[in-house]
């Protein structure tokens, strides 16, 4: 059994030094190049990226093809005892990990301590006890007739059957910048409980909390080589990962144009993929549901973790005839509760958007939905410390005016066609249309190229239920938005991914089932 040590982290971001991981240890990238990094917040440079390319994706490839023997043979509870380990190490150390993951990706202090490291945390024992209890077989047995000592004498005989569940090999395991640490323990924690090895492609652009986890690898005791993490773009490091020869299986977590192309490069390979991509999630919201709770939630939806949340509640429809009442309840709520500004204020709600690049892309919406006559409203606090309201919502912060800061947007009377309805935001902007009739609410709600989320408003049961089923998600949730169920998969349809990950549907995702007959006459 592996004996849980302590790790000390640095606890500034002045003190991170990034570099790839790779067979245990430490090492610059062999281009000798970096990435510049940039805190949110403040528009500063901060730790620099290691620009990997093709040859650092080799070394790390077969430093996890040589350790998967050995990883692979151990014992699950061995394994187990080490996920356990890591579990310690990220719930001793969630305030760094919190506040470090802050000040690269933008997202609060708060809600990164409440919510993704105690998360990343959770993973890992989850898949430990699932190891520990043994991946459950399925078993048959059947009668049937054979030959034995002619070719032409059939003989009444019997056989059982049991299937077998084996790790697959090298996993790449490639993750976005919204959730940066969150993401990489999901995919992780399941990966190599179940005996695989892995190479991580962290996205460049949130890639802090990823290098902090390799000090808690190496204070868990992981065995060198089975969890390799190399930094870079997904040019020079992402696409070499994906088409390596020796990666068995790929699980992918982004936006759904470069989904796309991950499913391209790997399914002429005949790799394993998950692609978990983009939403555009809808809400109903119907006259007899509870319209105080429905308001809240909603608010929470649109705007949570800067509306950088793939299942983000970015269309939401209302019955007609409670359609004004939400408005003027959602426009109150977000003007007294949503406060935007510094991350590590516990009051603020949300914070900067992740990039310069981002923010640019965010407001080019805001700027299409003006150009086409829409309502645009900027819900800003009146007590927050803002100094400026530009035309196209971005926000000027007192003591923070190099950050990526955009207002709480809300837009109506907007075509259902245009891009802004249909296209994926990904920022703190929600669209907000009428429907007449429950059929009409359906039809809008599945009138997207996306399937991944939705939520459904009444309280009448058996309304809810039907329309939930007549949905096109991966994941419905009735009178709620984003309670999660660990133990239930998760996934999306159409241009919203492939698979399913999450609880029991990762176990089969990251392992090879195989069948094995034995005879009985």
């Amino acid at each position: 059994m592996t004996k849980c040590c302590t790790v000390t982290l640095p606890t500034e971001m002045r003190d991170v030094k990034i570099q790839n991981y790779i067979n245990g240890e430490w090492a610059t990238p062999s281009s000798g190049a970096y990435l510049k990094n940039y805190n949110p917040a403040t528009g500063m440079e901060i730790a620099p990226i290691p620009d990997s390319k093709s040859a650092d994706i080799d070394y790390a490839v077969h430093a996890a093809k040589s350790a998967f023997p050995m990883w692979s043979n151990m014992p699950g509870v061995e394994r187990a005892a080490i996920l356990n380990c890591i579990a310690d190490l990220i719930d001793q150390n969630c305030d760094i990990l919190a506040t470090l993951e802050s000040q690269d990706q933008g997202k609060t202090v708060a809600s990164a301590a409440a919510i993704d490291i105690p998360k990343c945390a959770a993973y890992f024992r989850q898949f430990a006890n699932y190891v520990t209890e043994g991946i459950r077989e399925t078993e048959s047995s059947m009668k049937l007739v054979c030959t034995t000592s002619s070719i032409n004498k059939l003989v009444p005989s019997s056989q059982r059957a049991t299937t077998q569940h084996v790790a697959s090999g090298v996993a790449a395991l490639i993750t976005p910048w919204n959730f940066p640490l969150l993401m990489v323990c999901e995919k992780l924690a399941p990966c190599i409980a179940v005996g695989n090895t892995c190479v991580i492609k962290p996205t460049e652009l949130t890639s802090v909390t990823s290098y902090l986890l390799t000090h808690i690898l190496q204070a868990a005791a992981v065995p060198k080589g089975v969890v390799n993490i190399v930094f870079g773009s997904g040019v020079n490091a992402g696409e070499p990962l994906v088409k390596h020869r020796d990666v068995r299986l790929i699980s992918f977590t982004g936006g759904s144009v470069t989904g796309s192309k991950v499913g391209a490069l790997a399914g002429g390979l005949f790799k394993r993929v998950s692609l978990e991509l983009g939403g555009k999630c809808p809400s109903l919201v119907f006259s007899d549901c509870d319209l105080e709770y429905a308001i809240t939630t909603h608010v929470r939806g649109a705007y949570q973790n800067q509306g950088e949340v793939c299942l983000s509640a970015s269309r939401q429809y209302v019955q007609r005839d409670i359609y004004e009442k939400f408005l003027d309840g959602f426009r109150q709520q977000v003007r007294q509760e949503v406060h935007v500004g510094d991350p590590a204020n516990p009051a603020t709600f949300y914070g900067p958007v992740v990039t310069k690049q981002h923010m640019e892309k965010v407001t080019s919406y805001i700027r299409l939905a003006q150009e086409e006559g829409a309502t645009v409203e900027f819900l800003v606090n009146p007590n927050d410390p803002v100094t400026n309201v530009s035309t196209d919502g971005r926000l000027t912060i007192e003591g923070l005016e190099g950050g990526y800061f955009i207002a709480p947007t809300l837009i109506t009377n907007v075509s259902q066609g245009s891009r802004v309805m249909q296209e994926e935001i990904f920022g703190p902007v929600v669209c907000v249309l009428p429907f007449d009739t429950e059929e009409e609410a359906v039809q809008l709600a599945n009138d997207t190229q996306y399937g991944l989320g939705a939520s459904v408003w009444t309280e009448d049961p058996e309304k809810l239920e039907r329309v939930m089923r007549q949905i096109n998600a991966g994941s419905v949730w009735g009178n709620n938005w984003l309670a999660w169920d660990d133990c239930m998969p998760f996934g999306g349809m159409g241009c919203s991914g492939t698979s399913r990950e999450h609880g029991p549907w990762s176990l089969e995702f990251y392992t090879e089932t195989k069948a094995l007959y034995t005879h009985t006459v």
